[in-house]
Formats: C-alpha cells, sequence, structure tokens
C-alpha cells in the first residue's frame, strides 16, 4: 500500500504573525509620535517668528512714511494658513510690541508667548535663545 501524503499550502497570515506586526507597528508609533510632535511645533514656531518679523518690516516701513507706527497692521501682513498662533500688536506711536501666542496644540510649546518690539528685542515665556534660534 502506498500512502500519498496530501501537502497543504498554507495561505494568508497566522494570527500570531498579524498580533507580532500590530505590536511593532504600535511600538514604532509610540516612538515616533513624539517626534512629529515636536517637529510640528518648531515649524508653528518657526512660521509664526516669520510672521512677526515681516509684522516687524512692514512696521518700519510705515513709520518711515508716517513718522510713526500705525496701530493696526492689515490683514495681507497677518495673513499665514494654518497659524497656531494669535498675532497681535500694542503700538503707542513711536513704539510697538509684537505678539504670538499660542493656540490650540501649539500651547503645549515650552516657549509661550513670542514677542518682538521697535528695538528688535525678541521675548518669550521660556529660554529665548531656544525659543528664537534657528
Amino acid at each position: 500500500m502506498i500512502f500519498k501524503y496530501q501537502t497543504h499550502s498554507q495561505q494568508g497570515f497566522s494570527l500570531l504573525e498579524l498580533v507580532c506586526v500590530m505590536a511593532i507597528i504600535g511600538m514604532l508609533t509610540a516612538f515616533a509620535m513624539p517626534v512629529y510632535q515636536t517637529a510640528q511645533a518648531k515649524s508653528q514656531r518657526q512660521l509664526a517668528k516669520v510672521a512677526l518679523l515681516k509684522s516687524a518690516q512692514w512696521l518700519e516701513q510705515a513709520a518711515i512714511a508716517q513718522g510713526s507706527y500705525p496701530g493696526t497692521l492689515p490683514d495681507s501682513v497677518w495673513q499665514s494658513p494654518d497659524l497656531r498662533y494669535q498675532l497681535s500688536v500694542k503700538s503707542l506711536g513711536q513704539t510697538y510690541v509684537l505678539s504670538a501666542s499660542p493656540k490650540g496644540s501649539q500651547r503645549a510649546d515650552n516657549c509661550g508667548v513670542l514677542t518682538l518690539d521697535q528695538s528688535g528685542l525678541r521675548g518669550a515665556q521660556a529660554d529665548t535663545s531656544s525659543c528664537w534660534s534657528k
């Protein structure tokens, strides 16, 4: 009597293989998310700094033309899509202070409110050098 062995080819994944892959994906996500969120916060902070510097430049040009700093800025200066900062200006004629206050998820950023005045003095709630550096 000759026995024939029937071979069955395995199709698909076993439950154990699937669980291992899901665990690996979970670990990678756990490590990658904080790095991604930090990079995103830094990117938003950079956009806010650019908006402050652009606004300061506009205020200086307006002061040259008018003799004093205007109390408001046109919307074209403030426009920055998806910026997670609220921009504001306080002008007293011969001085101004521009502020970028974090909103939404950006509030978790350690730098907090970024400021810039007419003398070029840069400020932040945390270490100014690290918040305003590249």
